[in-house]
């Protein structure tokens, strides 16, 4: 049981070690550094986009089938090889087999930790803590993800752009040495192919995770795609470009509040009121990003960043729950392909909307579209507590 015990403080670890990408801050600039195109550097991160889509549901059947131990050791290798090549790569096709590998060893993550945190918890008959502990370690880990952003800035400007690139690949390879210290909880199975498919049957029939999985694809698809429209929206009201990087760390605090606090918000609230209010409340964040368009705009970005905080927390606790046992990994990839499906829609039609439409309108749009479809999910679905 102790030994059971010691995954929480590791996978705590764990996921503050991963969250150290000293190079994130500047990666643009690094790409260009090692003699890339604007449009190369996109195609790499479309490359990632497509590579990480097409590995989500296998990595996470491949999780379910051989173990959450195992599966994580060969994640963070396949991380800590995948940025030891954007150290040392600098064509265009050693980059591009970086960004494969990069995306397997995030494929493989995914879902991977969070279901070896739910099944720990179990086996200590404390499954009752699982957002409290999950909103623990997602605030210490946005909080990583922004204090590693400004460092990372920083390193690039007065030292060297590949020294942040070495730091993070330090960083991962923390986490590939703790991935093996980690206990595997679950007795792995065999099982047929017949009692696969049983059990997938079972996922896409499940109404509850299939509700979970709409509501989630539909915020996770207008969230994601006025990400892409916050450095537009700073340069048009008048934020220098220097405060850029500041204003991104600042971002991953205020979520890293939002996911610290989210168990007290799922004890007061259902599931049903959760969901409204994440709805109304990125709503409100891209009308008023549209409606002030000035410094102070950047308030309902704030606002968008807080609820962005708790709902990564809520959500994963609800499908933690719904979840098949046999197939929790592969259950937990089900969802995050769907939202991975849903953005890549969503910014398809506002990448050819902005061709015609102006920024601050695209920002209403976004806002009336969402508006319109949770009225219809709403409306259409009714989700159980």
């Amino acid at each position: 049981m102790k030994k059971v015990e010691r995954n929480l403080k590791l996978i705590e670890w764990i996921q503050i070690t991963q969250s150290m990408i000293f190079v994130a801050s500047v990666l643009v600039p690094y790409f260009q550094f090692r003699g890339l195109e604007f449009s190369e550097i996109l195609l790499l991160q479309s490359i990632f986009a497509i590579a990480s889509m097409v590995l989500e549901f296998p990595s996470g059947y491949l999780s379910d089938k051989f173990g959450r131990k195992k599966t994580l050791n060969i994640a963070y290798f396949a991380l800590c090889l995948a940025v030891f090549i954007f150290y040392m790569g600098s064509s265009f096709a050693i980059l591009a087999f970086a960004e494969l590998t990069f995306a397997l060893g995030y494929s493989l993550v995914s879902g991977t930790v969070s279901a070896l945190l739910y099944e720990s918890l179990e086996e200590l008959k404390r499954v009752d803590e699982y957002s409290k502990i999950l909103g623990a370690n997602t605030h210490k880990a946005l909080l990583t993800v922004a204090l590693s952003g400004i460092v990372g800035g920083v390193i690039a400007h007065f030292i060297s752009l590949r020294v942040t690139v070495a730091l993070t690949l330090i960083a991962f390879s923390v986490s590939f040495v703790l991935s093996f210290i980690l206990v595997e909880v679950k007795e792995i199975k065999k099982r047929g192919i017949s009692d696969d498919i049983k059990d997938f049957k079972s996922i896409v029939s499940n109404s509850e995770l299939i509700y979970i999985a709409t509501f989630v694809s539909m915020i996770f698809a207008f969230n994601q795609v006025s990400f892409w429209y916050y450095q537009p929206y700073f340069k048009a009201v008048g934020v220098e470009l220097f405060y850029f990087g500041f204003i991104f760390a600042s971002f991953q605090m205020v979520a890293s509040i939002g996911s610290k606090y989210a168990h007290k918000v799922q004890n007061k609230f259902t599931s049903v009121e959760i969901f409204k209010f994440i709805a109304v409340m990125i709503v409100i964040s891209l009308f008023g990003m549209g409606w002030s368009f000035s410094l102070f705009g950047l308030a309902f970005v704030y606002l968008q960043q807080l609820v962005r905080g708790f709902f990564f927390v809520l959500v994963d606790s609800y499908m933690q729950k719904y979840a098949s046992s046999e197939l929790r990994a592969s259950t937990l990839s089900f969802i995050t392909l769907a939202k991975k499906l849903a953005f890549g829609i969503n910014l398809l039609f506002f990448a050819q909307l902005a061709k015609i439409v102006t920024l601050q309108n695209s920002l209403y749009l976004m806002g009336i579209i969402l508006l319109l479809l949770s009225w219809l999910f709403f409306i259409l679905t009714r989700i159980k507590q």
